[in-house]
């Protein structure tokens, strides 16, 4: 992948979304993971990153698509590329994801439903991120195409919509992660808008709210953290508004140059599908041997989540049909 913008180091940044991920779901959630009690340090810094960590995910993923936007008349193409793209990878990895999860319970906790056919219709795993960014590119596609976003004028009434939605939308049932769609499309707007009104956002007024906005969320949040308030901040909220959107600004702005970073960030798609299996394998691997001090495996489960899914994307392009099964990519 080419970087994306000079000004930016936007392939670095993606790459530590990246590590900000697999670390996640490397501790794991209660009764997942590496099982470190609740008030654990790695529990706490994981936790340290929730409401930056996905946002700055889709952030990326607008300010990418904002380079090739919809066109008018372009739509079934577009279309057709995310469903390469998105859909084909996810209806593979979720499968064969489920089958491994229950064959091997505990491997990656304990959320398979005894219904195989939920996992494609509702949130499961780490995969439901797919069908949340799915849908948020339907919906701004064909707002694009039909020129609802092109000015700053079009773009406001829009980017007030997602709002709305993002406070709004709370289904008990969730089909197709429509909950958490809601919630990341003003993420992915503000990234589309960095990048198609530039001029606005290189002001340095601009630019001094969002470090204000991220210090101002994260304060609270881990005050909330700490036990300091009486309080849960959870994604739905205006302070996770805060930190994602003031952190995905802060960091842009300040992600410097990294070749790691950029090989990593080269191969960020591949390990969000692929990088469980590797944490799970390195982790039960390790327990197995003996080996069970907290570092040791974070660190080595760490590692394999980053390394193990670019030897499978390296292998997956060596062949037309594994390049667009395993990657989604033509």
């Amino acid at each position: 992948m080419a970087r994306t913008d000079a000004r930016y180091n936007v392939t670095e940044l993606r790459g530590l979304a990246c590590l900000l991920l697999v670390a996640y779901h490397t501790v794991g959630v209660p009764g997942s993971g590496m099982h470190v009690a609740d008030d654990s340090l790695y529990r706490y810094l994981t936790g340290s990153f929730e409401l930056i960590r996905m946002p700055l995910f889709t952030f990326i993923s607008g300010y990418v698509y904002a380079a090739r936007p919809v066109r008018a008349g372009a739509l079934r193409v577009f279309f057709g590329k995310k469903v390469r793209r998105l859909l084909l990878p996810f209806v593979i990895v979720s499968t064969v994801f489920y089958l491994l999860q229950t064959a091997a319970p505990g491997s990656h906790g304990n959320d398979a439903p005894e219904e195989m056919w939920r996992i494609y219709v509702f949130s499961y795993a780490h995969l439901w991120y797919l069908q949340a960014l799915f849908l948020i590119f339907a919906a701004v596609g064909v707002a694009d195409a039909f020129g609802l976003l092109a000015t700053p004028r079009a773009f406001a009434p829009g980017f007030a919509l997602a709002l709305g939605a993002f406070f709004a939308i709370d289904t008990e049932a969730n089909p197709w992660s429509v909950n958490e769609a809601a919630t990341l499309l003003p993420h992915f707007l503000l990234g589309v808008a960095v990048r198609r009104f530039a001029a606005t956002f290189r002001q340095p007024r601009v630019w001094a709210l969002a470090p204000l906005g991220l210090a101002f969320g994260l304060a609270v949040h881990q005050a909330s953290l700490l036990h300091l308030v009486p309080i849960q901040i959870g994604w739905k909220s205006g302070v996770a508004l805060l930190c994602g959107m003031g952190g995905a600004l802060t960091l842009l702005r300040v992600m410097p140059s990294s070749g790691v970073m950029r090989t990593v960030g080269e191969a960020s798609y591949a390990i969000y599908l692929y990088h469980t299996f590797f944490t799970a394998a390195a982790r039960i691997a390790l327990v197995q041997l003996g080996w069970q001090a907290d570092l040791l495996v974070f660190a080595t489960s760490l590692g394999a989540g980053i390394a193990g899914p670019m030897v499978v994307e390296a292998l997956a392009v060596q062949r037309p049909w594994s390049r667009v099964a395993l990657v989604g990519r033509a």
